[in-house]
């Protein structure tokens, strides 16, 4: 057994596989109701080591055999790591490619010095790399409530973290369906929604979760992709112009309500060789640049197309999404800006912050300061839109 281990009462273990099915698994503590949904985050990629605990009783199992592993009681914090033909955990090796920790209270993962916990099962994988990948499945309002104090501040009026709790609960439900097949629906980053367990609840999110348990956007019946960002700077945009989505509620609308944002306004400045460097890098090749141009604009007023120009004539086109990923979406806040030149620098003038798409999160929490409910701020920046059950998703199929 591994360090640390401690039998399981049988009891426990009864119940603990009781709830384990073939495609998902739950804790001791969590049960799923019929109509509750699963949601597979990917809480650590690309590991080579990890260090994690466990609180409360547990099992370890292989859950492509439903075959039980081990079982402890607390776990002490243990190193993981990969070996080449299965997973070490402590002193003890397992011949796997996957195992998994159920747990009765929480999982811990450690670090940066900081310990994550978290709610439900963790799978870790044993990639082709001989990395480690760990993937935490969780019931959906358990997931929600790990997201909103990350997304939005617990102090905003309740009805705009509701407003978000929905969209968050949308947006999870959407990408549930789309990778239904792959070994996780999300990250925990913001590339995805940013996701940080059980360390991450906090009293008023998880009231704002409550209040809407269960609630999604749909559109023709459809689970509404229902992106979101921090500040729009004064109106949204045409999803189109982002992803690859045509769909009315998020062709973007007018958002007078953000204009008290601290993201609202910006100035950045650039070297003109750290943007030739990066450009280079993401394999655009230019040389020495002389000059950046905005050659169009979308209908929201972001930028649509860059023309870069260097100083021996070299020229090149690239869309504004691209060079804000390029440059980065913490370095560029938002693609509405203009570009002042200053010789070997140059200013970036910008508004807002994040992708534009959807929901303006300041700008909801100045609906809720006017009084809006949640239902009224997520009708107006996803116009058309319905707001079901997730229960009644079985209906719409």
């Amino acid at each position: 057994m591994v360090v640390g281990m401690k039998p399981v009462s049988r009891t426990m273990a009864v119940v603990f596989l009781a709830v384990i099915g073939p495609a998902l698994a739950w804790g001791g503590a969590v049960t799923p109701r019929q109509g509750d949904v699963a949601v597979r985050i990917a809480v650590l990629k690309d590991a080579e080591e990890a260090a994690i605990g466990i609180r409360g009783e547990y099992i370890l199992m292989d859950p492509l055999s439903s075959r039980e592993l081990d079982r402890g009681f607390h776990l002490r914090k243990t190193a993981l790591f990969p070996e080449k033909n299965g997973i070490r955990l402590g002193a003890r090796s397992f011949p796997l490619k996957r195992i998994r920790f159920v747990p009765q209270e929480y999982f811990s993962l450690f670090r940066d010095r900081q310990e994550r916990k978290y709610r439900g099962v963790v799978d870790v994988f044993l990639t082709p790399e001989r990395r480690l990948l760990f993937v935490n499945t969780v019931d959906l309002e358990e997931y929600i409530k790990g997201v909103l104090y990350h997304e939005v501040s617990h102090r905003w009026p309740l009805e705009a973290i509701k407003a978000q709790a929905v969209a968050v609960r949308s947006y999870a439900i959407y990408q549930v369906q789309q990778n239904k097949n792959k070994d996780y629906d999300m990250t925990n980053d913001i590339y995805s929604q940013v996701y940080g367990g059980k360390t991450s609840e906090r009293y008023r999110t998880n009231l704002a979760v409550q209040r809407t348990r269960g609630e999604i956007l749909i559109f023709k019946e459809k689970v509404l992709p229902a992106y979101y960002h921090a500040t729009c700077g004064g109106a949204t945009e045409n999803v189109k112009e982002v992803w690859k989505h045509d769909l009315y509620p998020l062709k973007g609308v007018r958002c007078p309500f953000c204009s008290h944002s601290p993201h609202y306004s910006w100035k950045k400045n650039f070297q003109l060789k750290a943007i030739q460097e990066k450009l280079n890098k993401s394999g655009y090749k230019i040389g020495l640049i002389k000059n950046i141009e905005v050659r169009d604009r979308t209908l929201s007023g972001r930028v649509k197309t860059l023309d870069i120009t260097s100083r021996d004539g070299e020229k090149i086109s690239i869309s504004g999404k691209a060079f804000r990923d390029v440059i980065g979406p913490n370095e560029l806040r938002s693609n509405d800006y203009r570009v002042v030149m200053k010789g070997y620098y140059c200013d970036f003038i910008g508004k807002g912050w994040g992708h534009g798409v959807g929901l303006c999160q300041w700008g909801a929490m100045g609906m809720a300061k006017q009084q809006h409910t949640y239902d009224e701020i997520l009708m107006y920046y996803y116009p058309g839109t319905q707001m079901v059950s997730v229960r009644s998703l079985e209906a719409l199929k």
